[in-house]
């Protein structure tokens, strides 16, 4: 087994350290970007003069000239703001759109295989944010083997693809529903951008110190310029990318007995609170509070992909007159990869597979070691062959001649995601005399090379032999279907007022029309060494040899990084699609044709229709010396939604009618009974108001904002897919206990998410190159999809049948609060070199109160999911015309990733923070001249991804890996 010389502890202690020293620096350069102005103000006129003529040939560019544009369109926008521009996106060593988003105040990222992928704003989960691309609503599901959802995949978006994101934190009428955190626009480079023909090309190579594969990334960007007013645009970006994460997991910590005896609860159980003593318990659910914690399936896992990605966007553009524009543009983005899970588990079911006394417990009621008795090894590998395309079209018109302005866009944006996946695993059952330990913080310690087959003790196991897996060997098939599609239309009218309070006032209308259609089938065969199929048997030495056939050795388990604990060396993994074909190839002739079939697993369509109208005034005046401007408007939205799903009804009657003594049965063939598919209708309007005030307290450089306003989002189609099964009760004993009618579904009825926000913010802009800012914001969800509850006399299927259904709801309460601090500068004021030096930094702190989840082992309340309390950024960069450095440090929080596994468990990610660095060289002459050379670092600390259960129950270990890249870019 490895040796490792660090523990957990250290590592956090070391992050803990890593981030009390930037917080410090964020302080700091907070402070230095006030530091011209305070020297503005001892200076002498005539030493004003000479800075300001200075000032006058400093070269704006790169970075400098980004965050000038940033600033102004924090200013201009008419809600709360942040933007990062194309010169900040192409200069961080951020491959793609969500991973340049982290560097946004109170923008929060999720990682996958060490890339960043969906963002949550201000806390609020990733699928509750609205994404628009050039003004079309962005739809789609970022994981992949997750039912459908909205949350937008951000790693298929390359980064180069970008001019401008604005990160919409506050709303206003004239904005699209559908974002409860936010709304992220992203906005691409269109033709008439350039005056003249422009082209670029660059090329990069990544390389990843885990997987030790080097990848390539091309991208091209070219505008051809027919005339001033007519263009064409094509950027596109493609590349190959290999990626994985090593694991150390406990799969499922479960409650199944009190192991150590303690009169200490584990948990408090409110029912029974005033219980001390578990030999005073009238139930199971009471002695409960005293079963201990223990990992059900310790396991060893290897992931990996191998990805194409390509991210286009062609664009043309025709300027008809000085107040007409036409546009027609396409957003292309396609991910294709194969993705193979290696796992080596050990499964444990129940106290029964444990030697009696051989359990131990420490902290926390958490198992610290156990023996096995009966425990079963699995080897497991999944082949995934995936595929996702994203498709926006967006045309559109926008015509203005001084006095109003019509502006039109008709999109339509598709996905298609396509999953086959195949499973291959062989076991080995009966295995005892492993040792199970466990970390102070909950990871596993083992060998499985110390059990043996209790069957046959001198029969030991070796997870490099394919002699050790002598039960049984399985395949599975589950390939997944997923469509979603919207067309969407909308028209936005303003007229500019000459003079007076109203500047401007606006209306609009949007209608669209959202699909979407989720299948998964299954199927598994399952054949035991031993046993005979088709008259053969199917024996250990076939099964071995299948094994040795198709199997490949992992030795490089977690590289260099060192995950706290000792882990296994290396083990014989089975490559699922060779071993599959293997299996079907030699168990063809008796492989039946039940077996053959594929069954059901899961199905649903979404259809959903909307129509918005809103109307808005902004508005322009002072009180006194003092400024002020914003607007208040409204927007009115309905929707329709019709859900079809799977749908199973089974009746209950009596065996003989009328005679309760005689039993009860179901009955298949009963004209209630009902098992297809059956569609089931919903409708719901919101009015959702909006203020955004602005006062110039130093006019354009000192800026008081407050904003109020009603938000919501539509439910996740996965939460309205019908999926019911039920059971209604026809028999007379039901019908005397009063037993009801009951239901296990999802809720095709469900109301939107909708919340009231505000926020208080003040802006200061103390120089073009200067911001600092501070912001409070509080917003309190009305009405908040919870986990599923029962609710009672529900007459689902609306035939009159009233049932008792366990299903999501609507709830309210969940409030969230928050500030957030940033500032950015550049140090001009500082003597050469060092005023070539910039810092840009933000912190945000969030709390949340009554958010409706709890913790089904323990009852305890939840926190908000997604929510990290404190999150920050520091980039510290050096800029010259010819070169430039930036170092970029990226830490949140530990958040709650989904309140329950398949155990019941809540799963938080701990606290992680990242660090980035590029370096960048521009030859300013000679034959170099039009390029530009990069090489940058990503995650330079060797952060991994930590998941947790509770406390000392650590669910995962990951680590991804560093990355490095060098690379060019040719202009011209």
């Amino acid at each position: 087994m490895k040796n490792v010389t660090h523990t957990i502890g250290s590592l956090l202690t070391t992050r803990k350290l890593i981030a009390s020293s930037i917080s410090t620096i964020l302080l700091t350069g907070a402070c230095f970007a006030s530091a011209p102005v305070f020297a503005q103000e001892e200076m002498t006129e005539e030493e004003k003069k000479a800075k300001e003529e200075v000032t006058e040939i400093i070269e704006v560019y790169g970075m400098r000239s980004s965050l000038r544009s940033a600033i102004d369109r924090k200013k201009e926008a008419g809600t709360a703001t942040d933007s990062i521009v194309a010169e900040d996106i192409s200069e961080f060593p951020d491959k793609n759109i969500g991973e340049a988003l982290q560097r946004v105040t109170g923008v929060q990222l999720g990682r996958e295989f060490g890339e960043g992928t969906a963002v949550s704003i201000r806390g609020v989960e990733p699928q509750l944010v609205n994404v628009e691309i050039n003004g079309v609503q962005a739809i789609g599901a970022s994981d992949p083997f997750a039912s459908s959802g909205r949350s937008v995949d951000f790693a298929s978006m390359s980064s180069e693809l970008v001019k401008a994101l604005d990160v919409i934190k506050g709303s206003e009428a004239r904005l699209t529903e559908g974002g409860i955190g936010g709304t992220i626009k992203v906005i691409t480079r269109k033709p008439n951008d350039f005056k003249e023909n422009f082209l670029q090309v660059s090329a990069e190579n990544q390389y990843n110190d885990l997987t030790e594969i080097h990848n390539q990334k091309y991208n091209f960007t070219g505008v051809y310029k027919f005339d001033k007013d007519i263009g064409a645009m094509l950027n596109v970006t493609m590349g190959d990318r290999a990626t994985a994460f090593h694991a150390l997991r406990n799969t499922e910590w479960v409650r199944q007995a009190d192991y150590d005896g303690s009169a200490e609860k584990t948990f408090v159980d409110e029912s029974y609170a005033d219980i001390n003593d578990v030999a005073n318990c009238p139930d199971t659910a009471c002695e409960e509070q005293w079963y201990d914690f223990r990992a059900r399936i310790p396991r060893n896992s290897v992931w990996s992909r191998d990805e194409d990605r390509i991210s286009a966007n062609a664009m043309f553009q025709y300027r008809l007159s000085e107040d007409l524009s036409t546009h027609f543009g396409v957003t292309y983005t396609e991910r294709d990869f194969v993705q193979v899970d290696s796992n080596l588990q050990l499964e444990v079911p129940s106290e029964s597979h444990l030697y009696e006394d051989s359990f131990t417990v420490g902290e926390n009621h958490n198992a610290s070691s156990f023996l096995t008795r009966d425990a079963t090894v699995v080897n497991r590998s999944i082949y995934n062959d995936w595929n996702l395309k994203t498709e926006i079209y967006d045309a559109g018109f926008d015509f203005n001649n001084g006095v109003f302005a019509l502006e039109g866009v008709l999109g339509y944006t598709k996905q298609t995601q396509s999953i086959y996946q195949i499973e291959s695993r062989v076991n080995a059952n009966r295995v005892e005399n492993v040792l199970v330990e466990f970390a102070d913080n909950g990871a596993p310690i083992y060998d499985l090379n110390t059990g043996n087959n209790r069957a046959d003790a001198t029969q030991g196991f070796d997870a490099n032999s394919a002699d050790s897996y002598w039960f049984y060997s399985r395949v599975y098939d589950k390939p997944i279907a997923q469509e979603n599609d919207q067309l969407s239309a909308k028209l936005d009218y303003t007229y500019y007022m000459s003079e007076g309070f109203f500047e401007k006032f606006r209306a609009g209308v949007r209608i669209s029309s959202e699909y979407q259609d989720h299948e998964q089938l299954d199927r598994r065969i399952t054949r035991i060494a031993g046993n005979e199929y088709g008259g053969n048997e199917w024996s250990l030495d076939d099964q071995a040899g299948l094994i040795n056939n198709n199997s490949y050795t992992i030795d490089n388990y977690f590289g260099n990084y060192d995950p706290g604990v000792p882990v296994i060396d290396s083990w014989l993994a089975l490559d699922p699609l060779d071993f599959y074909n293997g299996f079907m190839n030699y168990h063809a002739d008796n492989i039946s044709d039940a077996e053959k079939q594929f069954a059901q697993a899961s199905f649903y369509e979404v259809e959903m229709d909307a129509q918005a109208i809103y109307f808005q005034a902004d508005f322009i005046s002072e009180i006194g010396d003092v400024p002020y401007w914003g607007n208040a408007g409204v927007r009115y939205v309905r929707t329709q939604v019709d859900t079809t799903g799977n749908a199973i009804v089974q009746v209950q009657v009596d065996v003989v009618e009328g005679d309760a003594e005689q039993g009860n049965m179901i009955d298949p063939d009963h004209p209630e009974a009902f098992n297809d598919q059956a569609t089931l209708s919903n409708d719901y309007s919101e009015v959702l108001p909006s203020i955004n005030l602005n006062f110039g307290l130093i006019p354009d450089e000192l800026i008081l904002y407050f904003g109020a306003a009603k938000v919501m989002a539509h439910p996740k189609a996965k939460d309205l897919n019908i999926s019911a099964s039920c059971t209604l009760r026809l028999d007379t004993l039901s019908a005397q206990e009063g037993r009801p009618n009951t239901c296990s579904a999802g809720n095709p009825r469900l109301k939107p998410y909708v919340a009231n926000q505000m926020d208080v913010a003040l802006n200061w802009y103390p120089n073009e190159d200067s911001m600092l800012s501070g912001a409070y914001f509080a917003k309190k969800m009305d009405s908040w999809i919870l986990n599923a509850i029962e609710t009672y006399d529900q007459d689902f299927f609306g035939d009159g049948n009233l049932y008792d259904v366990r299903q999501k709801v609507n709830g309210s309460g969940v409030s969230t609060q928050g500030f957030e601090v940033a500032g950015s500068t550049f140090f001009s004021m500082l003597p050469a070199p060092f005023n070539n030096m910039g810092v840009n930094a933000n912190y945000t702190y969030m709390t949340s109160e009554d958010v409706g989840l709890f913790n089904q082992l323990t009852g305890e309340e939840l926190d908000f999911p997604s929510q990290s309390k404190n999150s920050y950024n520091l980039t510290w960069f050096y800029e010259t015309p010819q070169m430039s450095v930036k170092f970029a440090y990226n830490y949140r929080d530990s958040y709650l990733l989904a309140p329950t596994d398949r155990g019941g468990n809540p799963v938080y990610v701990d606290d992680a923070g990242f660090l980035d660095a590029k370096i960048v060289y521009r030859p300013q002459d000679g034959f170099f001249k039009d390029f530009k050379f990069h090489f940058d670092v990503r995650n330079l600390l060797k952060e991994g991804n930590i998941y947790v259960n509770g406390p000392g129950r650590i669910s995962d270990i990951r680590y991804s890996g560093r990355e490095f890249s060098l690379g060019f870019t040719y202009k011209m």
